[in-house]
């Protein structure tokens, strides 16, 4: 099933609170994600903490004065699995699986640590396989290979430099992840050395590379604070992917809601691969 690109390209807390908002509508009973540390009851004392008023205070001091957001996080809380990516996301899951009073069964797969781009034993991170071509068909399928399509990327990365150009600060009101000014440093930087250079004159500890490209394809897409407010108070929208010939009975429980957003985002992503959408299920 799809997740929506509202939350698909969010913070880990909106990524997690999207999965598991789909995962409570479907009605499922387990929610299995990976972690560095593969201890669930840890991760749960996390998830705790991190709904506790004060310690949400002290994370936003922390931040104030310079940290990171895993920095803060893992001082605030004192744990440094958090830290770790798939460790913070784990601790999301479990935070919106809480905030949302849901009766899904977390469990936790322990995650080998080559996210930083290595080749680890039999497995490759997605970074990895992105960046090194070479690699792709040994650590994953044909039909992953065929959708990873390094010319849309380039084309998109020269649109959106070419795009932010034209923009003033005051078009980043509302946009967001944007805050504390950094539509200014956005607009002043040079477009002239590319997307790559654009990101390296704006980013800092409190803005990460990840989070400048969150925000840029935002601006974008036209995501405002309020649209991500809506989408998780209401439904939302269940585009199945890929099921299996047996459980077509499953598809009675999509709708037909219409997601403006993620509309946008493919427009805009069939735009550069001039190729048509795909709108059924097709069998593989």
């Amino acid at each position: 099933v799809e997740l929506p690109t509202i939350f698909a390209t969010s913070s880990a807390e909106n990524f997690a609170f999207g999965g598991v908002k789909i995962a409570n509508q479907l009605g499922v009973d387990y929610l299995v994600f990976g972690s560095e540390c593969g201890d669930i009851e840890l991760l749960e004392n996390c998830a705790d903490k991190l709904n506790q008023k004060e310690i949400n205070e002290k994370i936003k001091q922390l931040l104030k004065v310079g940290y990171s957001y895993p920095k803060a996080v893992s001082l605030a809380v004192n744990c440094d699995v958090l830290q770790n990516p798939n460790d913070t996301l784990a601790v999301e899951y479990l935070k919106a699986l809480k905030n949302t009073q849901s009766k899904i069964i977390p469990m936790t797969v322990k995650r080998e640590n080559n996210y930083d781009g290595n080749v680890v034993g039999q497995f490759a991170s997605s970074t990895k396989l992105r960046t090194d071509k070479t690699l792709r068909s040994d650590f994953s399928y044909d039909f992953v290979i065929q959708d990873i399509d390094d010319d849309i990327e380039n084309k998109y990365r020269d649109f959106a430099t070419h795009y932010l150009s034209l923009l003033t600060s005051e078009k980043f009101n509302g946009i967001e992840g944007v805050s504390e000014g950094i539509e200014n440093k956005i607009v002043t930087a040079s477009k002239s050395n590319g997307y790559d250079a654009m990101l390296d004159q704006i980013k800092s500890k409190r803005y990460t590379r990840a989070k400048l490209q969150r925000i840029v394809l935002n601006t974008i897409l036209a995501v405002r604070v309020t649209d991500v407010q809506a989408y998780k108070k209401q439904l939302l929208p269940l585009k199945v992917l890929a099921i299996k010939k047996d459980s077509v009975c499953l598809l009675s429980k999509t709708d037909n809601v219409v997601d403006e957003i993620t509309a946008r985002a493919d427009r805009l992503y069939y735009s550069f691969s001039r190729v048509e959408p795909l709108i059924k299920l097709q069998k593989i």
